[in-house]
């Protein structure tokens, strides 16, 4: 018990840490690019990121809903990716916490700020907008809620109805990463499904 305990500790000072590093990162990134870059490619980079927040909260959800018995099958037949696909199922716990918590969290603060910055930068370039910039936030913040809202919502239903086929998809992607980088992120030998 007080080994589960510790192991449980650890990975919360774990997901503290890795979160606050990964949000810095991030919005230093951002930022620097909504400073130094033009106002469109601000545009496509909030529209990346609400992406990114909903393909997330989509991989989270199907990790939790899909049948580890079809993933063991494929991983048995060597089938590329089937071992990212059970690691990922077998630890849907921690995989559903990064990808709807950490990455969902970042993912829409970074969007809302971005926001922010866009009405300033409008404000900025006509000022005769100066007298509704609060207005302007409050819809351009509620539009990219409503965005990731509905987003989500509708990842939701096809992360539950497709969740074999998802965590399939994104098996094969971490083992074509992990083969492309050489690195090793899940931990799957170098033999069968990889």
């Amino acid at each position: 018990m007080a080994v589960k305990k510790s192991r449980s500790i650890k990975y919360i000072f774990t997901v503290l840490i890795g979160t606050f590093i990964i949000a810095v990162l991030l919005g230093g990134g951002t930022e620097a690019v909504l400073r130094f870059f033009p106002a469109s490619l601000t545009w496509v980079l909030l529209i990346i990121v609400i992406l990114t927040g909903i393909i997330f909260d989509i991989i989270g959800i199907a990790v939790t809903a899909a049948d580890e018995a079809p993933h063991h099958a494929r991983a048995a037949k060597k089938v590329f990716g089937a071992k990212q696909s059970v690691f990922l199922i077998k630890r849907c716990d921690k995989v559903a916490n990064f990808a709807n918590d950490i990455v969902g969290d970042i993912t829409g603060t970074l969007s809302g700020a971005m926001g922010a910055t866009i009405v300033i930068s409008l404000v900025n370039q006509y000022p005769q907008l100066e007298s509704w910039k609060v207005l302007l936030n409050v819809l351009f913040l509620g539009v990219i809620a409503s965005l990731t809202v509905a987003g989500k919502a509708w990842g939701k239903t096809l992360a539950i109805n497709e969740a074999n086929r998802i965590v399939d998809i994104t098996g094969r992607f971490i083992a074509g990463l992990e083969k492309f980088t050489g690195l090793n992120f899940t931990g799957a030998n170098k033999r069968g499904g990889k």
